[in-house]
């Protein structure tokens, strides 16, 4: 039973610390207009805006490309440049396909807010 103690412990303790870094990291990106800018004005092109606004983190890239009335290729490109910039994140592959997500950026600026 200790040992489950000493796990629970351990998990607590790393759980604080990551909660801990994600909230430097939110007033990192909140002090930095320069990278706000960036943001949207990639997110001024209609084709990114239209992806990003579309990601919910429970549609596929195929449901995006359905939603948006775009390839599912042109689609894997847009979303692939927007986790490049760090726009969004791949949260897991389903029996649907691939799923993604807003990244810390998005708690941060409230870019869908903006759009």
């Amino acid at each position: 039973m200790s040992e489950t103690n000493e796990l629970y412990t351990s998990v607590a303790y790393i759980k604080n610390k990551v909660d801990t870094l994600e909230k430097i990291e939110l007033l990192r990106l909140r002090s930095d207009n320069v990278l706000k800018q960036r943001y949207l004005d990639i997110l001024a092109n209609a084709n990114f805006r239209a992806v990003y606004k579309a990601v919910d983190g429970e549609k596929s890239q195929k449901e995006i490309a359905t939603e948006i009335g775009k390839s599912e290729a042109s689609i894997s490109g847009y979303i692939k440049s927007l986790v490049e910039e760090g726009l969004l994140e791949l949260i897991g592959v389903t029996s649907k396909g691939r799923i993604y997500n807003h990244t810390i950026v998005e708690q941060a600026y409230h870019l869908k807010r903006q759009l």
